[in-house]
C-alpha cells in the first residue's frame, strides 16, 4: 500500500530539479496515518517563534488541497522555513537540539557535493551554540556561501537546498517524517509500467524483520501484464535475473530488484531463471516490460469462502474504504448466509486513521483502539466510530509485515479489544504517529511531520515493534504455487469453530 495520502498537489517539477527525491520520500513514508478532522491540526497562519524567522509553513488539509502554485527555486530561505516548521509542528519539536538538525543537514549537503564532484573547501559546519536563531544564522550564511561557490546552475543549487531539508528530516529518525514532492513525483494520469508482479521482498523492510535470505518469489502476477503473457505464476521462485544470481553467499544482490522494477518507458527484456514449486521444474522466462492496466479505483475485493465466510481484501485505508468493505459484505449477504468475516490486510500500507476507526466501529462500540500522546505524555483516546452499525459477526484479520501505519491501528484494535484473531505474521512496526503535510515556499516541497505519538489501547508502543499475530501463518512459495493460502485457511478454521 500502498497508502492513500492526502490528495496531492499537481506535479510541477522537472527530473533535473528533483533527482531521486520521490524515491527517497516513498521509502521513508511508505505507511502513514494521515490526520483528518483531529486536534492535531495546526493553525496555518501561526507564526514562527522568532521575529526573524521565515513565514510559517502551511498545514495541508487532506480533504481540501490548495490550488497549484507556480514553482520557484528551493533556496536557503526555504530550508529556514523547514527548520522552524519542525520545531513548531513536530512531536516533541520544542525539545529538539537544533545542532542535530543542522549537523544532519550539512552532512547530507556534503555527501551530495561529493557525489556531484563539486566538494568545496569551505564546506565545513560552523561552530554551533545551541541557540536556535543564532545557530541558524551561522548555518545559513555558510550554506549560502557553499552553494554560491559550488555552481552557477540554479537547478543544482535548488537540489542541494532540498538535500539539506532531507537531512534535517532524517535526523528525526521517524518513519512518518520526510520530504515529499507535491504530486508524489507522478501525474494522476501517468501510465503504470513494469512487469506486473508482486514480490515477497517488502520495501521498506519491517522494523523487526530479520535479514532477507530468501527465497525471492512472486506473490502475485497481475492479469493482462507482460508477466502474465510470459506465463509466470504466483509462487514462482526467482533464482537469477539477467544471469545474476538473486543471492551470493547468502546475501541479496540489490541490483536484481532494480531489474524487476524497471523505470517507466524502459523496455529492455528481463530474463528470469525460475523454479516452480508445484512441479519442481526450472526454466528461463523472457519478459519485456511494458504498460500495465490502470490500477482499480477500489482496494476492496470480496468473495465467499467455505460456504459462508466473507473474505474481504482491504488494500489500503483510502477515503470511503470502510463503507466499501461494509457494502461488500452486505452484497454477499444478499445471496449467502454469511457466518463470519475475514479481513485480509496483508500488504496494506495504511492511509487514513479515521477509516481504520470507522471499520473497527462495525465490530465494537464505546472503545478506543489507540491514543495520541503529546511530548509531555498526555494521551487522548481516539474512539472508534459508533455511528457505524455493528455487523454482529465473528471476524478474523490477516496481517503481515506489509501491514503498516493505519493498518496497524486496525490490527492493534482487533488484538487489544478482543475482536477476533490475528493470523499471519507480525506487522511492520511503522506507526510513529498521525502526520500532516506542510507546504514550503517553493511551491513544490512538502514535509510530513507527525504531531503526536501513537500507543495501543493497552498503552503499548507499536512503532518499531509491530503487532504480533495470534496464529503464525506466513505466505510461502509452495502454498502460492499450489493455489493454497495457509493464513486464510487458518482464519476460516477459527471462525468455523
Amino acid at each position: 500500500m500502498s497508502e492513500t495520502p492526502a490528495t496531492p498537489l499537481p506535479q510541477t517539477i522537472t527530473p533535473t530539479r528533483r533527482r531521486g527525491l520521490a524515491a527517497a520520500g516513498a521509502a521513508a513514508l511508505a505507511g502513514v496515518v494521515l490526520v483528518a478532522g483531529l486536534s492535531a491540526f495546526n493553525d496555518p497562519q501561526a507564526s514562527a517563534e522568532s521575529a526573524d524567522a521565515p513565514a510559517a509553513c502551511t498545514a495541508q488539509d487532506p480533504a481540501s488541497p490548495p490550488p497549484a502554485r507556480e514553482p520557484v527555486p528551493t533556496t536557503v530561505d526555504t530550508v529556514a522555513q523547514a527548520y522552524y516548521c519542525i520545531f513548531d509542528n513536530y512531536y516533541g519539536g520544542s525539545l529538539i537540539d537544533d545542532r542535530q538538525l543542522l549537523q544532519y543537514a550539512f552532512q547530507a549537503v556534503v555527501r551530495d557535493l561529493r557525489e556531484r564532484g563539486i566538494d568545496q573547501p569551505r564546506a565545513v559546519l560552523p561552530a554551533l551554540t545551541g541557540d536556535r536563531d543564532e545557530d541558524w544564522s551561522r548555518f545559513a550564511e555558510r550554506l549560502q556561501e557553499v552553494l554560491d561557490a559550488a555552481t552557477d546552475d540554479e537547478d543544482v543549487r535548488s537540489a542541494l537546498a532540498v538535500t539539506a531539508i532531507e537531512g534535517m528530516l532524517e535526523s528525526l529518525h521517524d518513519n512518518h517524517a520526510g520530504y515529499l514532492v507535491a504530486g508524489g513525483g507522478t501525474t494522476s494520469d501517468a501510465q503504470p509500467w513494469g512487469l506486473g508482479i508482486g514480490l515477497n521482498r517488502t520495501l521498506p523492510a519491517a522494523e523487526t524483520a530479520p535479514d532477507f535470505t530468501g527465497p525471492l518469489f512472486l506473490t502475485s502476477v497481475d492479469p493482462d501484464t507482460p508477466a502474465a503473457a510470459a506465463g509466470l505464476k504466483p509462487g514462482d521462485v526467482i533464482d537469477a535475473v539477467n544471469g545474476v544470481p538473486v543471492f551470493t553467499n547468502g546475501q541479496l544482490n540489490p541490483g536484481v530488484l532494480d531489474y524487476l522494477r524497471p523505470p517507466s518507458g524502459e523496455s529492455t527484456p528481463v530474463v528470469l531463471s525460475i523454479t516452480r514449486p508445484a512441479t519442481g521444474r526450472t526454466k528461463r522466462v523472457r519478459v519485456v516490460p511494458g504498460p500495465l492496466p490502470a490500477q482499480p479505483q477500489t482496494g476492496v475485493e470480496a468473495e465467499v469462502v467455505d460456504g459462508g465466510i466473507a473474505s474481504v481484501r482491504v488494500g489500503s485505508f483510502y477515503p470511503g474504504v470502510a463503507q466499501e468493505v461494509l457494502q461488500a459484505v452486505a452484497d454477499l449477504q444478499e445471496s449467502t448466509a454469511i457466518t463470519g468475516v475475514v479481513l485480509d490486510m496483508r500488504g496494506n500500507r495504511g492511509g487514513l486513521g479515521d477509516e481504520a476507526n470507522r471499520l473497527l466501529g462495525a465490530f465494537v462500540h464505546d472503545a478506543s483502539a489507540v491514543s495520541f500522546c503529546d511530548a509531555e505524555g498526555a494521551c487522548e483516546p481516539q474512539p472508534v466510530d459508533d455511528s457505524v452499525p455493528l455487523l454482529n459477526l465473528p471476524m478474523a484479520t490477516l496481517v503481515d509485515d506489509g501491514c503498516a501505519s493505519a493498518c496497524e491501528v486496525f490490527a492493534t484494535g482487533v488484538k487489544d479489544l478482543g475482536l477476533g484473531a490475528l493470523v499471519g505474521t507480525r506487522t511492520a512496526g511503522a506507526n510513529s504517529g498521525p502526520a500532516l503535510e506542510y507546504a514550503l515556499d517553493d511551491g513544490v516541497s512538502l514535509i510530513r511531520l507527525p504531531s503526536h505519538r501513537v500507543v495501543g489501547a493497552n498503552g503499548e508502543i507499536i512503532d518499531g515493534v509491530g503487532v504480533p499475530p495470534d496464529h503464525y501463518a506466513p505466505l510461502t512459495a509452495e502454498d502460492l504455487s499450489a493455489g493454497e493460502d495457509a493464513a486464510l485457511d487458518k482464519a476460516v478454521e477459527l471462525l468455523g469453530s
